[in-house]
């Protein structure tokens, strides 16, 4: 039974994925249109918009989060975790989602409390990386490496965004990118957080390949 739940999780967590990459060239078009119609950012939709347009919409906007949920669940399945553990990890995982596009609001000072505790955390992670290095495993060693770059880029493209979103380019103020001709910076900005993000990702993956190949 729990092997074809976790088989039923990552299935529907792949769908889900699959929703959330191709799924845009069917929901985007008309939505965006339909905000254009209202006024653009006024920030509601026209009052004949029909409702499963809508709920389309809202399921394409969950589906990369929803199929990353599940896709770890049917994971965790696959393991011996306790049923109390999985049922904290997927109660803790739903209430994120839930939130997760709640609108918020803040001040430019968060921005700047946050990267300092990042980057305390990145110091943190480099220094544990390298001083558990020893003591694992030999063939654990490179993987411990590869974990190691991945954090480097990862930490790369976190500072990589404070300079897109914030004093570089502006573009949590779009008006002020435009207004001095900001967008080509942005779009190197974005495509070098892009670049980080991935080389983060490969090594990380790399890193678990080791050790299972091993």
């Amino acid at each position: 039974m729990r092997k074809k739940l976790s088989l039923l999780f990552i299935v529907t967590g792949l769908l889900f994925l699959f929703w959330a990459i191709f799924g845009r060239y069917v929901v985007l078009p008309g939505y965006i249109e339909s905000f254009a119609d209202n006024g653009g950012g006024s920030g509601t939709l026209p009052d004949d918009v029909e409702a499963w347009k809508i709920a389309r919409y809202l399921v394409w906007a969950f589906s990369f989060k929803l199929g990353v949920y599940l896709i770890a669940l049917g994971a965790l399945l696959k393991t011996k975790i306790t049923r109390k553990r999985f049922s904290a990890f997927a109660a803790g995982g739903l209430f994120y989602i839930s939130v997760a596009y709640l609108p918020l609001s803040g001040q430019p000072w968060m921005f700047g409390a946050a990267g300092v505790l990042m980057t305390i955390l990145m110091v943190i992670i480099i220094l544990s990386s390298t001083s558990l290095r020893d003591k694992v495993a030999k063939t654990s060693v490179t993987a411990n490496d590869l974990r190691l770059a991945g954090y480097f880029f990862f930490a790369m493209g976190t500072y990589t965004l404070c300079g897109l979103l914030g004093v570089r380019t502006s573009a949590l103020d779009p008006h002020k990118m435009i207004e001095y001709g900001l967008e080509a910076d942005a779009m190197s900005f974005a495509l070098h957080a892009l670049i980080e993000f991935a080389l983060g990702w490969i090594f990380i993956a790399a890193s678990y390949k080791k050790i299972k190949n091993d």
